[in-house]
This record gives C-alpha cells, sequence and structure tokens, in this order.
C-alpha cells in the first residue's frame, strides 16, 4: 500500500510537471506567434507582434517613410520601411519620418515584411546569419527617447555629474530611472554623455547646464556617443518645457496632414450596376484628435488612392473623387495602428486603387495645397522605384 501511495504521488507530481511543462510550452509559442507574425493588408496586427528594436536614425527617406537604424558601433545598419500604419512620435507629438533629425536615438516596434511586400527592404543572406533580427525591417512604431519613456509614464532623477575616464575622458550626466519598468528600455541607473552641445530646457527657455541639479527629474533625448555611450542631445527641466516642443511638433504634423491628407485602407466596396458604389474606410491611427474632429464636420470628403508608402497616385486634389459620408463608427479599444474611426462614403466613381485592403487618403475642410512633384506616383517607373529601398 506504502508503495502504491508511494507511485501514485510520483505519478501526480509527473502529471503537474507535464501539465506546467504544457502551459509553459503554449505560452512559448504564443510570443513566438506574436514575434513571427505576418501583417496582411486590411487587418491590424495583434498587440505585441513583433520585436522591439533600438538605435540612432542615420538613414531617412521621408517620401517613402523609410529608414535605417544604427546600434552601435559595428553594427549593420538596420533598414525599415514603416507600414501604412505605422506612428511616428517625436517630443510625445505625432511626427513623421521627415521630422525626426538624423542621429536621434529611436526606439520602435518592428515586424516581419507586410504580406507582398517582402522584397521592399533587401537583407543579404550573410547578415541575416549574423543577426535574424534583420528580418523584422517593417515598423508600427517608432519614436524618440522623450515620447518613449514619457508616453510611458517613465522620467529620470538626477544624481548628479562625473567625470568620465579612459582614453576620451568626457563630462557624464549620472541618472536613475523614475517609474514602471519597461521592455526594450534602460531600467538601471546610467551615465550619458553631456556638454555644451546639449540643449537645456528650463522654463521655455535655453539654459546651461549648470542649471540641472541633483534631484530634478528630467526628461532626455539621445544619440550616439563615444565608445557606443550615449549622449543626450537634449534635457527638460521641466514639463512646461518638454509641453512647449510638444506642441511644435504638434502643430508641425497638422500641417504636414492636412496638406496630404489622412490615411485609412478600404475594408469593404459595393459597385453599383449603374456606376460608382460605396466604400467603407478605416482610418488609422497615430494623428492628433483634432484632425479626426475637423473630417467629422465635413459631410463631403475627397478621396484619393495612394501606395502603401501614403504616396498618392499623381496630384491627390485633382485625382480624386468626393464621397458623400452615409455612416460615422467609432470602434472602442481600437489595436495599434488605427483610429477605430469607420466611415461609408456613397462615391460616383470608383478609382483603381478602390479595393479591399489598398490605401486611400481623405481631405477634411482644409486648404487646396500644391504638393512637390517628386512626392507623387506618377507613372509605373514612379511606382517601381518607389517599391523598394534604394539607397544613393
Amino acid at each position: 500500500m506504502m508503495l502504491l501511495m508511494r507511485l501514485l504521488a510520483h505519478s501526480g507530481l509527473l502529471l503537474v510537471l507535464c501539465l506546467a511543462a504544457r502551459n509553459v510550452l503554449t505560452a512559448e509559442n504564443i510570443r513566438e506567434a506574436l514575434q513571427n507574425h505576418v501583417p496582411k493588408s486590411g487587418v491590424f496586427p495583434p498587440a505585441d507582434a513583433g520585436i522591439h528594436l533600438d538605435g540612432d536614425l542615420v538613414v531617412s527617406d521621408p517620401i517613402n517613410r523609410r529608414g535605417a537604424l544604427r546600434k552601435s558601433q559595428h553594427s549593420k545598419r538596420h533598414y525599415f520601411a514603416m507600414l501604412p500604419y505605422g506612428m511616428v512620435w517625436y517630443h510625445g507629438a505625432p511626427a513623421d519620418v521627415r521630422d525626426i533629425p538624423i542621429g536621434t536615438h529611436m526606439h520602435g516596434r518592428f515586424l516581419l515584411p507586410l504580406e507582398g511586400e517582402e522584397n521592399t527592404i533587401p537583407i543579404a543572406k550573410e547578415d541575416l546569419k549574423v543577426n535574424s533580427d534583420y528580418r523584422y525591417n517593417h515598423a508600427i512604431l517608432i519614436e524618440d527617447d522623450a515620447s518613449f519613456y514619457s508616453r510611458r509614464g517613465r522620467s529620470w532623477k538626477v544624481l548628479g555629474f562625473e567625470n568620465g575616464g579612459g582614453p576620451a575622458p568626457r563630462l557624464k550626466l549620472s541618472v536613475e530611472p523614475v517609474g514602471p519598468e519597461i521592455e526594450g528600455a534602460i531600467n538601471k541607473p546610467v551615465l550619458f554623455d553631456i556638454d555644451e552641445s546639449t540643449r537645456v530646457w528650463r522654463k521655455r527657455q535655453l539654459v546651461g547646464k549648470d542649471q540641472i541639479k541633483t534631484g530634478h527629474n528630467i526628461q532626455v533625448n539621445l544619440t550616439w556617443g563615444p565608445f557606443d555611450s550615449l549622449a543626450t542631445t537634449d534635457v527638460w527641466l521641466d514639463e512646461e518645457s518638454l509641453a512647449a516642443c510638444r506642441e511644435i511638433q504638434r502643430q508641425r504634423h497638422l500641417r504636414l496632414i492636412r496638406s496630404r491628407f489622412l490615411p485609412g485602407w478600404v475594408d469593404a466596396v459595393k459597385n453599383y450596376d449603374t456606376g460608382g458604389g460605396e466604400i467603407t474606410v478605416t482610418l488609422f491611427g497615430g494623428m492628433d484628435p483634432v484632425l479626426y474632429k475637423e473630417i467629422e464636420k465635413v459631410k463631403t470628403s475627397k478621396i484619393s488612392d495612394a501606395a502603401t508608402t501614403l504616396r498618392t497616385w499623381s496630384y491627390h486634389q485633382e485625382y480624386s473623387v468626393r464621397g458623400n459620408r452615409i455612416k460615422w463608427k467609432v470602434a472602442e479599444n481600437p489595436p495599434l495602428g488605427s483610429s477605430g474611426i469607420q466611415i461609408q462614403f456613397k462615391i460616383p466613381q470608383m478609382l483603381e486603387g478602390f479595393r479591399q485592403g489598398r490605401i486611400v487618403r481623405l481631405k477634411g475642410p482644409w486648404t487646396y495645397v500644391l504638393l512637390p512633384a517628386d512626392e507623387w506616383i506618377a507613372s509605373p517607373k514612379d511606382f517601381e522605384l518607389s517599391s523598394k529601398l534604394r539607397l544613393p
């Protein structure tokens, strides 16, 4: 009897261990599936899809919303394309790739290529052998340090200054994190390079670095420093100063979108037998709320078709159709990349790009603007040139 009880007890332990192992394996499978999720047109990725990467922005193609990050002194550039619904933040406000200064240290969420866009970012096989993360080259989100940390409730507490040693001695700003631990973040005390090139902001004005005092809670933006250190480009000593920079960036992005129009994609198409029909559009996220409010006020919007780079076909004001709004619907808790706003339009004519999963741009009550011609796609050659990352 005693032997039987021991065997049952041992069997129960094995069962528990097996179930535990199965649960762990299931969690690992889920995590791996999210990491290797392949985005598809017309469907927003699940939460936590892809991987976190960071590095300095060293290449920028603002017209096609592409670029490259460099992680360290000896690492190769990590080239990327923004997903159509990919979002950019700078100084805590919505932004575009064109707004980010070269050299700015960025954080991002990177996924495998959008289905059908596998050749947009060419990758050498030998590079993949060194670092398989190069596969994750379509970004759903990139943001500077000030945005990355402040939007997640994090700041830095100043511990003081130190004089760094080694072959390139330089002044260091000693800080420790204040707030929650964040994936991909610096979650321990750290030294940042600081010198006379650092912009120090206090009460919306530039001040000397001597105004940085022990105990201050600050936000910083960073760039590459000697020997793979991180150097400060900006230090904000108060929320008032960061808010002022945030508002400038917000206004810059409002001006951009009001001239280029709000992007989204087509959810559904209904053709009428007599011509024209109806299309349903979901607007992308990452925009200032005022833009959605402005477009909600108008019952009629010009709609132009666009590529996955968000570039419109020819001049967007003229090569568009006027849509009369039938329905406006807002979903709660939309996925990353989506605004949650879905609009149904009745249109007199179907453009070639009005197909499910394809990109469109909607004009609100905004001033008529002439765009630079190199932002259009005006020919098959333009489309071919824009379909793949091309370096000078």
